[in-house]
Formats: structure tokens, sequence, C-alpha cells
């Protein structure tokens, strides 16, 4: 009897301890397979872009609840935060993988980390990031040196040099060496240096150019007089830059003292006071010509120019010296 116990209760233990080692299905849990970073394509010329993440999400051994999405950007290699989403995505099905998108607005010129971040009932499962860099896309591209227009002067003339407000005419040589140039837009800035305020910011079509012709073109605005103005201009054609220009303008008048008997005191000519009296102009019937008073330098022509880097003049006037030095030292050894 005591033989037959002992098995019983060795069978039990047996028994319990099988129990015991069977294996549980382990608990599901939800992870991230893969994410796409994407730009989507037709965004006109901006100072911002859409992107779009699309993480790839997978439950695994058992269907999950209580699934959240989050995506971040953060400027590149720094914790501030440009912009976040979070999504909820609620049960996600085991065997299935689940499609997320988020479109996220960055503005451009500028690199960031997107980070994908699932979490489940409120406790982080996986977390990566992406770094990527946003272009400036504030113009469309430019195709300088492949143009077949070029620029050859820009002048400003105005055809009253004391009214106020004053007429500037821009007037500008463009030569074309192909065939009928596309629709041509003059981009004109005019700001006061003064007083740092804007003073013109248009767009002024040009039309078309015929091949094979040089024009000029004409365009007029209106500022206040007494005053310097720097002007940046940039010509466009279908919508791409194809040269650009700065120069500045000198309106405002010189210092002038007037005495009390109406004698004024050039202080522009000399330091002494030296009293100079008024001529007094003579009628004429005729119409005074344009006076200029600016011409710009072209910054980039549309014409393709060789570069050099910076010190290439200098690097060259040495290469020249130590040239020279070398042929008076081989003349002495001779």
């Amino acid at each position: 009897m005591r033989r037959l116990f002992g098995v019983v209760v060795v069978l039990l233990v047996l028994v319990l301890a099988a129990g015991c080692m069977t294996s549980q299905p382990p608990a599901g849990y939800v992870t991230i397979r893969s994410v796409d970073i994407g730009i989507p394509d037709g965004q006109p010329p901006s100072n911002v872009t859409r992107v779009t993440a699309v993480p790839y999400l997978d439950a695994v051994y058992d269907d999950v609840d209580g699934v959240d999405l989050q995506v971040i950007a953060k400027e590149a290699g720094t914790d501030i935060v440009v912009e976040e989403t979070v999504l909820s995505i609620g049960t996600l099905t085991s065997g299935k993988t689940a499609k997320e998108e988020v479109t996220l607005t960055l503005e451009n010129d500028r690199g960031y980390d997107i980070w994908v971040t699932i979490w489940q009932d409120g406790r982080m499962r996986e977390s990566g990031s992406v770094n990527v860099f946003l272009p400036d896309r504030t113009v469309a591209t430019q195709r300088l040196a492949y143009s077949l227009l070029t620029v050859s002067a820009i002048d400003v003339m105005t055809p009253e040099i004391d009214a106020d407000p004053i007429t500037l005419d821009i007037i500008t040589g463009i030569a074309n060496s192909g065939g009928s140039s596309g629709n041509l837009v003059m981009e004109i800035r005019a700001v006061n240096l003064q007083t740092g305020i804007t003073a013109v910011r248009e767009s002024r079509p040009l039309g078309t150019i015929p091949g094979d012709l040089g024009v000029e073109k004409r365009v007029s605005i209106t500022v206040p007089n007494g005053y310097d103005y720097e002007i940046r201009i940039r010509l466009v054609e279908d919508g791409a830059a194809f040269a650009t220009s700065t120069g500045r303008i000198t309106l405002a008048p010189q210092p002038r003292v007037i005495l009390a008997d109406g004698t004024v005191l050039d202080t522009a000519k000399s330091t002494s006071p030296t009293a100079l009296t008024f001529p007094t102009p003579a009628p004429t019937p005729m119409t005074p010509s344009s006076a200029q008073v600016g011409q710009f330098r072209v910054q980039s022509s549309g014409a393709p120019t060789p570069t050099y880097a910076p010190g290439f003049e200098a690097a060259l006037a040495a290469a020249g010296l130590l040239g020279a030095g070398i042929a008076v030292l081989a003349r002495r050894r001779r």
C-alpha cells in the first residue's frame, strides 16, 4: 500500500510539473516594419514643403489594442520640435500589416530628423528616426548657364530729376540667340536705404523676344524722391530665372547751407565757407532729355561664363612671381 501511495504521489508531482512547464502563448505586441518618407509631386514654388511619413505597422503573435502612432519633426541634431502629429490607430490585427500616412508641412532649406514612435496602451514600444534635408524651393530651378537670353546692360534713367515722387525708368538690353523666347517677367524690389523700408516690390511682364534679336525693355517705377535706394532685379523666363542684377540709386541731395542773403554754401565741393550764388536758369522751350541716375552691375547675365575659386587671381599672380624668381636664379647660376 505504501508503495502504491508513493507511486501515486510521484505521478501527481510529474503531472503538476508538466502543467507548470507548458509554454504559454506570448502576448501580442506592435512593431514598426518600415517607414517611407516622400515628397508629393505638384507642389508649386514655396518656402514650405509637404512631406509624407508612411510607417508600416505589424501586430505580432496576437491582435493588439490601444495603439497610437506619433510622428515628430525636429530640427536636425537637436530636440527642437517643429511639428508633431499623434494618430489613434486603435486595434491592429495579427498577420496584417497596417499602413498609415502622416503629412508634415516643413520650412525649406533646413534639415530635419523625423521621428516615428509606436505606443501600446500608453507604453512606448518602438521608435526610430529618418534624417531629411529640404532644399530651397522659393523659386523655380535656375538655368542660368543654359539660357539663350543674355543681358548686356541695365540702366536707370529719370525724365525729371527733381520730381517728387520720382519716376525711374529701368532699361534692360536683352539679346536672344535662339528661337522665340518664352514669356519674360521682371521682378523688381526697391529698398529705401535711409529707412530700410521696401518701397517697391512688383513683377512686370515683358512679353516675348523673337529669335536672333536684341531688344531694349523698359519698365517704370515710382518712388519718393530725396532718398537712396538699392534696386534688385530678377529676370525670369517661363518661371525660370536667367539673370539677376543689383544697383544703388542715389537721389538724396547733398547737404546745403543757405545764408540769410540767399547765398549757398556748397558742402559737396569745398569744406571752406565759400559763398556761391544761385545761377538763374534761362527759359528754354526744349524738353530736357532724361538723366541717368544709375547703371547696374549684372551678377548673372544668362551667358555661361567661367567661374574661378576665391583667390584665383592672387594665386595666379603668386605663380607668376615664383616663375620670374626661378628664371633669375637660373641666370645667376649660369
